[in-house]
């Protein structure tokens, strides 16, 4: 009669367990996914969406206007030998024409303005 008993007893128990186990997983997803939920959800704000656009737009003007003078600025330094400040455009182009054919000489080019680049000046 008692081994009837704890057979019963250790069959409860397992399947006790068990259950523990699958609750425990399918609350942990039910938690996450309700977390991803409301963390993506997104509050209509369109009056303070559209306030903010506009005053991007108004910035990013005004600061195209102010550094198109010195993006498009060409200029040659004449205390540096071989030193010119080129328009953005326009060096995208020398760089464009230096990599087209051959990438091993645009690279080598690259590096050997580096190295110059890097050279102190001797005062003997």
């Amino acid at each position: 009669m008692n081994e009837v008993i704890s057979n019963k007893s250790s069959c409860c128990s397992c399947t006790l367990t068990t259950a523990a186990w699958v609750l425990g997983v399918v609350g942990s997803f039910a938690v996450i996914g309700a977390l991803a939920i409301y963390s993506t959800r997104k509050d209509p704000t369109p009056a303070l969406d559209l306030q903010r656009e506009v005053a991007r737009y108004q910035v990013r003007n005004d600061l195209d206007a102010a550094t198109a003078v010195e993006v498009n600025k060409f200029a040659i330094d004449g205390n540096k030998e071989n030193k010119a400040q080129l328009s953005v455009s326009r060096a995208m182009e020398v760089f464009l024409s230096e990599w087209k054919n051959d990438t091993s000489e645009g690279r080598s080019k690259l590096l050997e303005r580096l190295e110059a680049s890097k050279k102190a000046a001797v005062f003997e």
